[in-house]
């Protein structure tokens, strides 16, 4: 009995590691992302350091914060609403805030005590997203890394573990097409992805002389650093993006933040259960202001709300809402997952980011999108082109276009049936996302880096991809048994092709 327990504990201590997880970006929503897993490795018996802007509220068991907070402000309910979807100027704009966070957050004291500590790690998981820089830790720690990103990969981040990227039918995150372009998209789709691979190029030069500047110039370089992670997480699924083909070491584990259901306050639950004809509930998420749309887009969506036989379940920030129809109900936060699982919701209006959209999907409810930065125009294609949801331009917002789209989701009972044949194929899974997310990782720390798990892709030139190398040594070969040919054929005295014309000619 007593070597039974001594041997369990020995086996507990022998899966137990110490994991660095970095999080820079100040975004809520991307943390959301993150979280369940680090907590739950921590209730695994793993020690977690996690340097993040969002520290728990109260002391987790195996769980150490390293806090950036006061490093940046927070992107929480920072966004200010506008039209359109400027995915160029977002892309610059998410390097130059991820050159400058690097460079505040090594210098802030909490991470350069954890620096100048004696600490060990076994692994790191690190976001991918504004900067690479903070690959140094890699570097510093000499241990293998895991990306996680909390959104569909761009084509950069696939060549990492060497995922093919085919522009024909893998459209770019920041461009709002599916999986099945016309050529008209296609042409788009490939010379945005070049476009973007030399910003990328020359955005890599200049944050590799700042990660010199950080780390000093006995670092390797951050291309050869970013190729040498482990695995990605990806908080994407195939039922929702598309199939395509992934590497044994691109993990899809989205919805990995969908918790259980929990009950909901007395006020909202009796708000819902009293609704004849059901409820919708409308939330632009944790960055998005609701109450920052104008007065005339948020007029029209008033007065949309009140034409319908519906109760409506609204975030809003504030505390008064003006022109607020009797039918709705305002929170400055509401628990999405627990609403949207309500059997008397019956849509769901956001902004098409993947954690609402998840949420909505698992509950089988249609959807109403307004795309309005980043991948949500990416998002909101694919799932429109499924069937589950309705797509409401910003610029075009009016009371009618509100009612049209709402209406069709509502009494369009081919909406609710897409959606809960969605819903079917984003959660029947071999294992839950976010065990597939523990899994692998500590999988990683089995078999130490488990780097057999990427393509060999990774490391070849980009014109050996293209088999460039290959074309050339085939059109010299061939180029020489050319030669060859015709200088037997003058040996021999055998007329080639162009003799047999001349002759042909005469003989004419």
């Amino acid at each position: 009995m007593y070597s039974f327990l001594v041997f369990g504990c020995f086996l507990g201590s022998a899966l137990s590691a110490n994991i660095l997880a970095v999080f820079p970006h100040p975004g809520k929503s991307h943390f959301d992302v993150f979280e369940p897993l680090v907590l739950e490795l921590a209730a695994r018996g793993h020690q977690m350091t996690v340097m993040s802007f969002y520290p728990q509220k109260t002391p987790m068991a195996n769980y150490t914060d390293i806090s950036l907070m006061g490093t940046s402000p927070l992107r929480l309910n920072r966004v200010k609403i506008g039209g359109g979807d400027d995915t160029m100027s977002d892309t610059f704009s998410v390097s130059n805030v991820g050159l400058h966070l690097c460079s505040k957050i090594f210098k802030s004291k909490p991470v350069l005590d954890l620096l100048e500590s004696d600490a060990r790690f076994d692994l790191i998981i690190l976001e991918m997203f504004d900067s690479d820089c903070f690959l140094g830790l890699v570097h510093k720690y000499k241990v293998p890394h895991i990306g996680f990103n909390s959104a569909k990969t761009s084509p950069d981040q696939d060549r990492i573990v060497g995922t093919p990227n085919y522009p024909a039918y893998v459209s770019h995150i920041n461009l709002p097409f599916t999986n099945r372009m016309g050529l008209f998209h296609r042409v788009i789709n490939v010379a945005y992805t070049l476009m973007i691979a030399v910003e990328r190029f020359f955005v890599l030069l200049w944050e590799q002389r700042g990660f010199y500047q950080l780390m000093g110039e006995g670092v390797p370089p951050l291309e050869q650093l970013v190729h040498n992670a482990s695995l990605i997480l990806v908080n994407t699924h195939f039922s929702l993006l598309g199939s395509r083909p992934l590497v044994p070491a691109h993990i899809e584990v989205g919805g990995i933040h969908i918790k259980p259901v929990k009950p909901l306050s007395k006020d909202l639950k009796k708000f819902l259960n009293e609704s004849p004809e059901g409820a919708i509930i409308f939330s632009m998420g944790s960055v998005l202001k609701s109450s920052s749309f104008p007065v005339n887009k948020r007029q029209a969506i008033m007065e949309a709300f009140a034409e319908l036989p519906v109760r409506v379940v609204m975030k809003w920030e504030n505390e008064s809402l003006p022109g607020k129809p009797d039918n709705v109900m305002i929170s400055n936060w509401l628990p999405e997952r627990d609403v949207l699982a309500h059997p008397k919701i019956r849509a769901f209006m956001g902004h098409g980011g993947l954690l609402s959209t998840g949420e909505a999907i698992t509950s089988g409810v249609p959807i109403v999108l307004i795309p309005m930065f980043g991948d949500q125009g990416n998002n909101v294609a694919h799932l429109t082109s499924l069937g589950a949801a309705v797509k409401l331009d910003y610029d075009y917002i009016s009371k009618d276009t509100v009612l049209e789209a709402l209406r069709a989701v509502l009494f369009d009972s081919s909406y609710r049936e897409k959606a809960k044949d969605l819903s079917e194929r984003f959660t029947d899974r071999p294992m839950s996302p976010l065990d597939t997310a523990v899994y692998w990782t500590e999988y990683v720390l089995r078999h130490k880096g488990a780097r057999h798990l990427r393509s060999p892709a990774v490391d070849m030139p980009w014109y050996q991809l293209w088999l460039l190398d290959v074309a050339v040594v085939l059109l010299v070969c061939l180029a020489g048994l050319l030669l060859v040919m015709y200088w037997l054929a003058r040996r021999l005295k055998i007329p080639h092709f162009l003799q047999l014309g001349s002759s042909r000619k005469k003989i004419q």
